[in-house]
């Protein structure tokens, strides 16, 4: 079945979380324009940055603590991010004979940053809880996520092994980031000094 309206894609996002390759391949069959790609990753940004923004507000860091980041810089990071991790995997992955082409890189992020926005909106309930409940369950998002990108990204590129992959993604985890520190850096955004 293909997901036609918005509430599609939640069982779908939980059935990817046991068989995340079965979802991806659900994802990637629907036809869809470059053009409704970026919408949809920028949506994802929005759904983010209110989820960001909201644990701002209620989590247990206040909200004037230096550790956090202005929204604009948030912005600006997630959008380097989804875009940038998209171009990453597609050329990446292309580097290794990988199969994918860019559409399916982009349609892959902004799905496991899809997954990722759901399993971190009951966060919000747990920051009233206490700080090691939270980080608890960022730990299973972080999980999640390493899990989930590997899985995705051997399906999209057609890859069979699977510790290739999870280095190459931690390897390249460390480049982007450094390279977004140094992006975010030109741009005059200042990094925070007690993270």
């Amino acid at each position: 079945m293909t997901p036609q309206r918005l509430s599609d894609f939640f069982p779908l996002a939980l059935q990817s979380l046991t068989k995340p390759r079965v979802g991806l391949r659900t994802i990637l069959s629907i036809q869809s324009q470059r053009s409704d790609l970026i919408n949809a990753g920028w949506l994802v940004i929005i759904l983010n940055l209110i989820l960001t923004a909201s644990l701002t507000l209620f989590g247990p860091i206040p909200p004037e603590s230096p550790s956090t980041v202005p929204l604009a810089t948030s912005a600006i990071m997630q959008a380097l991010s989804l875009f940038g991790g998209a171009f990453i995997i597609h050329r990446v992955g292309g580097f290794f004979g990988g199969t994918g082409n860019f559409d399916g890189s982009l349609k892959l992020i902004i799905w496991v940053n899809f997954i990722l926005f759901l399993m971190q909106l009951p966060i919000l309930l747990f920051s009233f809880l206490g700080q090691e409940i939270v980080a608890l369950a960022m730990i299973l998002v972080l999980v999640v996520a390493i899990t989930q990108l590997t899985a995705t990204i051997m399906e999209l590129h057609d890859f069979t092994e699977v510790l290739p992959v999870l280095f190459g993604i931690l390897g390249c985890s460390v480049v982007f980031g450094i390279a977004l520190l140094f992006v975010l850096g030109l741009l005059g955004v200042n990094s925070p000094t007690n993270v």
